[in-house]
C-alpha cells in the first residue's frame, strides 16, 4: 500500500476541480482497504472514498485527511442457469465496462445505464438510474468493509433502496466502504422500453438492419444485437445531451446530472400546479413516484425558470449548451460552481416555489 501526500484531486474528478488530498491512497484489494483504515487511524485523520470522481465535488482547498480511490477489480461469475447469471463486481470497476460486458453476454438489467460514468462501488450508494432503469433492480447484495476492517454482506432488502439513494448515501451504512457488488441479470427478460425517449428513439430504428442475412443465427446472437442496440441507442440520447465523458466537449466536464428531480407529496403538488397555472404553465410534467408522491422534471423548472442552456456564469463556470442539468466547470473554481449552483436553486424557488436538491457529494 502506498501512501502519497499533497495529491491534486482535481484529475481525478470529471469536473476537474478540486484542491489538493493530504494524503492520497490507491486501494487495490480489500487488504490494502483494511491497512488504509489502520493508517487513517494512526494518523488521526477523516478518510473519503473516491470512486470515479463523477459524483462528487472537493473544494479549492482540498481534502485535509486521506482519500482512498477505490481500485478494486474483477468480474466474477458466481451462477448462472436457464433464467440468469450472478455477478460479483469489484468496487473499482469501471461501471459503463461492466455494462458492456453483460450486453455482450445476452443480459439484461441494466442496458439503459449505459454510458454513465463512475465505478461499480458508487452505484448502489445512491441508487444510479437513468431511462427506466435502476441498479436496485439488479442488485442481489453488497460487499462492504466498516471503520474496524469488518467485512460483512448487506442484503438488497436492507439496502433500502430508493429514488437516488441508499443506507449508504444517508442511512445506518452510511460509513461501510463498498469493496463489491453482486448482481442479477436475466437471459430472458426483453430490453427495457419503459422510457418514453427511447421508445421514440427505437421505433426509428429500423431491426431488419440488425438481423437481416442472419437467419441463420442464434437466439442468443439476436438477443445480444438487440441489447446492444439499446445501449448503442442510450449512448447516443446521453451524447446529445454532453452526459457521456469527453475530453473534446468541454460540456461533459460535469457531474452529470447536478440536481435531483423533486419529489412532492400530493398536498405539495396541488399547491405545485397552483402556482405553475398562475405562471402560465397549464401542465407542466408530472410523474408517478411511490405511494402518495409524485415527482416533478428539475430540468423542466430550470428550463421554465427562465434559465438558458450555454448561460455562462461568473468565475467561469455555466450551464452545458445542451442539458440544464449539466452545470459545467469551463476554466473556473469550486466556489464559482456552487454559487452558480446557489443561483439556479433560488431561481427556481422563486419561480415555482419548489426547492432543488444537489446529487453530488461536496467534500468536506
Amino acid at each position: 500500500m502506498l501512501v502519497q501526500n499533497n495529491i491534486p484531486l482535481a484529475p481525478f474528478t470529471t469536473l476537474r476541480l478540486g484542491g489538493k488530498a493530504d494524503y492520497f491512497i490507491s486501494i487495490k484489494t480489500k487488504e490494502d482497504l483494511a491497512k488504509a483504515l489502520d493508517f487513517s487511524k494512526s494518523q488521526n485523520q477523516s478518510f473519503y472514498i473516491l470512486g470515479g470522481g463523477s459524483n462528487t465535488i472537493f473544494r479549492d482547498s482540498g481534502f485535509p485527511g486521506v482519500v482512498f480511490q477505490m481500485n478494486i477489480p474483477g468480474i466474477r461469475c458466481l451462477d448462472t442457469n436457464d433464467d440468469c447469471t450472478l455477478y460479483q463486481v469489484g468496487a473499482g470497476v469501471p461501471w459503463d465496462q461492466f455494462v458492456e460486458y453483460t450486453v455482450k453476454q445476452g443480459l439484461a438489467g441494466i442496458e439503459c445505464l449505459s454510458g454513465i460514468p463512475g465505478s461499480v462501488g458508487a452505484s448502489p450508494i445512491q441508487n444510479i438510474g437513468a431511462y427506466g432503469q435502476e441498479v436496485k433492480d439488479s442488485i442481489v447484495n453488497v460487499e462492504c468493509m466498516n471503520k474496524f476492517g469488518e467485512l460483512m454482506t448487506i442484503s438488497n432488502e436492507d439496502c433500502k433502496f430508493r429514488y437516488r439513494n441508499s443506507e449508504f448515501k444517508s442511512g445506518i451504512y452510511k460509513e461501510h466502504i463498498v469493496v463489491s457488488v453482486t448482481f442479477q441479470l436475466s437471459k430472458l427478460s426483453p430490453p427495457c422500453f419503459r422510457y418514453p425517449e427511447v421508445q421514440k428513439a427505437w421505433e426509428k430504428i429500423e431491426l431488419e438492419k440488425f438481423s437481416s442475412n442472419s437467419s441463420d443465427a442464434s437466439s442468443i446472437d439476436q438477443r445480444i444485437i438487440q441489447l446492444e442496440a439499446i445501449r448503442n441507442l442510450v449512448i447516443d440520447l446521453r451524447k446529445k445531451k454532453s452526459m457521456v465523458l469527453d475530453e473534446n466537449d468541454q460540456n461533459t466536464r460535469s457531474v452529470g446530472s447536478f440536481f435531483m428531480n423533486p419529489i412532492l407529496n400530493e398536498n405539495e403538488i396541488v399547491l405545485f400546479l397552483e402556482n405553475a397555472k398562475k405562471r402560465g404553465f397549464d401542465n407542466p410534467p408530472i410523474y408517478p413516484e411511490s405511494a402518495g408522491f409524485k415527482k416533478l422534471s428539475a430540468a423542466w423548472l430550470i428550463e421554465n425558470s427562465g434559465i438558458q442552456k450555454g448561460s455562462k456564469y461568473p468565475g467561469g463556470v455555466g450551464i452545458s449548451e445542451n442539458h440544464c442539468l449539466g452545470l459545467i466547470n469551463i476554466e473556473g473554481t469550486t466556489s464559482a460552481l456552487l454559487e452558480m449552483a446557489e443561483s439556479v436553486r433560488q431561481r427556481v424557488f422563486e419561480t415555482f416555489f419548489v426547492q432543488l436538491e444537489i446529487e453530488p457529494v461536496v467534500r468536506p
